[in-house]
């Protein structure tokens, strides 16, 4: 049996390229070898086995590898040690326990029996053999060294153990350093106990992470993949168990074919093709209108929109490009309908962690409690939303030490981690940057500012309040949407609204069928989005050609005026990355002229409640009555953004007359 299986694994390493893959790499040994003063004790090859082609080639095999890898592995030993002796391709070969073989497995079979659960674990049931999981990375220690092999001796020169090679201690997956490296062992043949040759030992890197369920947080199917070999410990009655990962993967999610635009949603899409704003505005209409009735906070549910369809569950075409994702900060009094209308946006996420104060924002540095004597790097809830999104709450009530810190990660998209100096190998204080790629959404209460009334009666110009959040962090979110507007009428008129609609629904509990608010349910907008998210519009020229010059000619203006007021650096990221998110949300390739338009009335409105003057005349309206919903959905909407175009067109041309647009490369 033993012979049988070592000729089918000659068979099957000459049949996939690895034998002489095999001696060209021993070639390569040997000539090191020759130019060393004293040879290697032992010899490290990696061998790259799919076990579905080995299973396919000898099922006897295949099965010893998928179910009983380390019997494998002595199998694969043998091979490589008699293929070394018989071509004579290392002379300082002279014993199989000089060979060590690592069997890297690409992949496993696609079947239940081979995926292991997290939510399902249990240490007495699990067999060490290879498993495939999937989790999210929560933590993770420094790269530390562990031995790889050690080479012992018998101290009596007359025994068998004396012998340069008859003990060799080899890593196997899954152990720990005691079974490698250990003060006690004893000879087989005499009994005494083995000395090691400590310069034979070989260190190799390893690095411990700590992994949680994927349903711990819905959606995060980015988080990497592992297949390796559980060992179960037990020790002072505790049972843990370590799987010492074989292959590690990013697993990329990929668009699903099945995942369709609602026929609600086509229907409204193709009713709306004769605007080109009114299709997002419509979806703004009827978004989440359980919580809030349609035309209350319009414009804060668009932004929540855009922010929704910026995020993206593979994030390397948009870290390239923005660095970050679509921050949102709502500014209002009814703090319990702005903390619902968020929570609410954070189920149609596919991807959200909603911060308490219980856990860490950033990441936190701790002593590893496995015995590693480093440190273990936990991820804080920033982290932890890598390609989605990040609800923070009431950013009031944060602290101001945690919201300067705040503002530096925003500002920077990284998160920096200090490692203390006895954590380092050259007992230094080590700086590590972790980047991070999600949207920020919070809110916060203007009234509960605490700014002297001195203080407050400088700011001339500035109209509204940003409660206890500085202006320094709030120019770090892309859009700050302010709800208590400058008309007291607006206002009492969405309140009322807000009223009626809860009196209704406790009393009648009837639907309006007419209404556009009622016409998508909540599963019509998730899988709006599931579709939208994976749009990758291009950025057209005239559309570049607004951005830039509204953006230029800003900053120009209001630095000069005497009604100047900061205009933030980051905006032209922001403006872009707004039109970007408009063209998605209205389902289109590439970022029309409208889409720059409306990124650039979004972005005024913003500045001018937050400072009281507009340059184009814009005045913000956070909510609007149902009377007037051809101002905001139909042609006279058209009408108004092709004045607000023309009033931008000679804006630039008085501000910016350098800029032209670029024409494509042919």
């Amino acid at each position: 049996m033993q012979n049988s299986l070592e000729e089918s694994t000659v068979e099957y390493l000459d049949r996939s390229g690895a034998l002489q893959k095999l001696i060209q790499d021993c070639r390569t040994r040997a000539e090191i070898e020759s130019r060393q003063d004293k040879p290697s004790a032992v010899f490290r090859f990696v061998m790259t086995v799919d076990p579905v082609d080995l299973v396919n080639f000898d099922s006897t095999l295949g099965n010893l590898v998928l179910h009983y890898p380390l019997d494998a592995g002595r199998i694969f030993q043998d091979v490589v040690y008699l293929s070394i002796k018989a071509l004579d391709l290392i002379p300082q070969v002279e014993s199989r326990n000089q060979i060590l073989v690592h069997l890297s497995i690409p992949t496993l079979p696609s079947l239940p029996s081979y995926s292991l659960s997290l939510r399902d674990l249990s240490c007495q049931a699990v067999e060490q053999r290879y498993f495939q999981f999937e989790g999210i990375v929560s933590s993770m220690t420094n790269v530390i060294q562990y031995t790889q092999s050690a080479r012992y001796q018998c101290p009596e020169s007359g025994c068998v153990g004396s012998e340069p090679y008859t003990y060799i201690r080899l890593h196997t997956a899954g152990a720990r350093e005691s079974r490698t490296i250990r003060p006690d062992f004893e000879c087989h043949y005499c009994g005494n106990i083995l000395e090691e040759d400590v310069s034979c030992r070989v260190l190799a890197d390893k690095r411990v992470v700590k992994m949680m369920d994927p349903a711990a947080i819905p959606g995060l199917s980015w988080s990497p993949g592992e297949e390796g070999i559980p060992t179960i410990d037990r020790c002072r009655g505790n049972i843990t168990m370590s799987i010492e990962a074989n292959s590690i993967f990013k697993h990329v999610v990929q668009p699903s074919p099945s995942v369709a635009l609602p026929d609600s949603v086509a229907r409204l899409h193709q009713d709306r093709l004769g605007s080109p704003y009114s299709f997002a505005a419509s979806l703004a209409f009827a978004f989440a209108s359980s919580v809030s009735p349609p035309g209350t906070y319009h414009k804060l549910k668009l932004s929540m929109l855009l922010s929704l369809v910026s995020t993206h569950p593979n994030d390397k075409t948009k870290e390239a490009k923005d660095g970050g994702g679509l921050h949102v900060m709502a500014v209002g009094s009814d703090t319990l309908l702005l903390s619902r209308l968020l929570t609410y946006c954070t189920a149609m996420s596919s991807r959200c962690v909603h911060h308490t104060v219980d856990k860490h924002l950033f990441a936190k540095v701790t002593k590893d409690t496995h015995g590693t004597g480093t440190c273990s790097i936990d991820a804080g809830s920033l982290l932890l939303s890598h390609g989605g999104c990040c609800f923070l709450g009431d950013l009031g009530q944060m602290k101001k030490d945690v919201q300067s810190s705040l503002q530096g990660v925003m500002e920077k998209d990284a998160v920096t981690v200090q490692i203390p100096k006895k954590y380092g190998d050259s007992g230094v204080l080590q700086s590590l940057e972790l980047p991070i790629s999600c949207s920020v959404w919070a809110y916060t209460d203007p009234n509960t500012c605490k700014k002297p009334a001195a203080i407050a009666a400088v700011d001339l110009y500035l109209q509204q309040e940003l409660g206890n959040v500085s202006k320094t962090l709030a120019d770090c979110f892309s859009l700050v949407c302010y709800m208590d507007g400058t008309s007291e009428t607006g206002d009492i008129y969405a309140e009322s609204l807000l009223v009626e609609d809860i009196l209704n629904s406790a009393m009648l509990e009837e639907e309006d069928v007419e209404n556009v608010g009622e016409l998508l349910s909540t599963e019509d907008i998730k899988q709006f989005l599931q579709v939208a998210c994976w749009l990758q519009p291009q950025l057209t020229p005239t559309a570049e050609y607004l951005i830039q010059g509204y953006f230029v000619s800003s900053r120009r203006l209001r630095s000069n005026n005497i009604q100047s007021c900061p205009f933030p650096p980051t905006a032209l990221r922001t403006l872009t990355a707004v039109a970007c998110a408009h063209a998605k949300l209205s389902l289109r390739t590439y970022v029309a002229e409208e889409d720059a338009l409306m990124s650039i009335y979004l972005f005024e409105e913003s500045v001018t409640s937050r400072y009281g003057y507009s340059i184009l005349g814009i005045q913000p309206t956070p909510h609007f009555r149902h009377g007037n919903i051809v101002q905001y959905l139909g042609k006279e909407n058209d009408t108004q953004m092709e004045h607000f175009h023309l009033q931008l067109l000679r804006l630039i041309s008085s501000h910016a007359q350098d800029l032209t647009i670029r024409q494509p490369e042919e």
